[in-house]
């Protein structure tokens, strides 16, 4: 996972340093692809060179990975290409993750600001779900997860908030998919998934009351959880949504999922 996993964070990272994100530029260098077989103690290590980080870094976190075995090293990666500061006590932040019970929580105390940390999350729990994960689809996540905290606004799509299919919208355009608008639509849209299929990252997921009444959207990201923008007075965030037919969301029920194509 961690191959991909830098490569679609050091785009966001880059990105946000120069405080604007050209997300239309970035889709097409996103490579998405299994991850290499590992071996030896160093299971979790990236065995091969990164370009979101120099050589000499990438040998630096490793060697400070190597210190825990079984320590997700794309996560110490990740702190590093947020926060610089992390790679001039690599061994102690290493120590810190170790010894954690709860890594990502681990991980979050290490970054400067709520934002970063949850677009590293994110991105890694959305990996981790899928390895395989495509360009399409990790876009569309980035997109999302740059946008955590963004205020609800109804009919926003960008500027000034999103609504719930504001959101989706604009993250399936920043991976160069057109969808419709409003949610009833974007389910009607397709390609619609068999109740039998699991859920991949990426995938829309929709409540109302049933097939003819769809007023909610969210964009899954693996584990449970999706990113959606829930209504007014709230914020784009990370929740848990319920991928079984008919399962109740509140005043309403998950209605079905779908699978944008790339």
């Amino acid at each position: 996972m961690a191959a991909p996993f830098l490569t679609c964070l050091g785009l966001f990272v880059g990105a946000l340093s120069s405080m604007a994100v050209v997300l239309g530029g970035t889709v097409a260098t996103i490579s998405i692809g299994p991850s290499p077989a590992p071996t030896g103690p160093s299971a979790a290590i990236a065995p091969s060179g990164n370009p979101a980080l120099n050589p000499a870094l990438q040998a630096e976190v490793e060697q400070a990975a190597a210190t825990c075995p079984g320590l997700d090293w794309a996560l110490l990666g990740g702190a590093v290409l947020i926060d610089p500061a992390v790679a001039g006590s690599l061994t102690s932040a290493a120590t810190d993750l170790c010894l954690a019970s709860d890594r990502a929580a681990a991980l979050s105390s290490l970054l400067p600001g709520p934002t970063p940390g949850q677009v590293a999350l994110v991105l890694a729990h959305a990996l981790d779900a899928d390895p395989s994960l495509s360009g399409t689809a990790a876009a569309a996540i980035t997109f999302a997860a740059t946008n955590l905290g963004a205020p609800y606004r109804w009919g926003g799509t960008g500027a000034g908030g999103f609504d719930c299919s504001g959101l989706v919208l604009q993250a399936y355009r920043a991976a160069g998919v057109t969808l419709p608008r409003v949610a009833q639509d974007q389910y009607d849209h397709g390609p619609s998934l068999p109740a039998a299929v699991a859920l991949e990252p990426g995938d829309l997921v929709f409540f109302g009351g049933g097939p003819g009444d769809v007023s909610h959207v969210g964009l899954y990201i693996g584990g449970g959880e999706m990113i959606d923008a829930p209504h007014t007075g709230a914020f784009v965030r990370v929740e848990a949504t319920p991928i079984t037919p008919g399962a109740h969301f509140g005043s309403d029920i998950y209605v079905g999922a779908t699978r944008p194509a790339g």
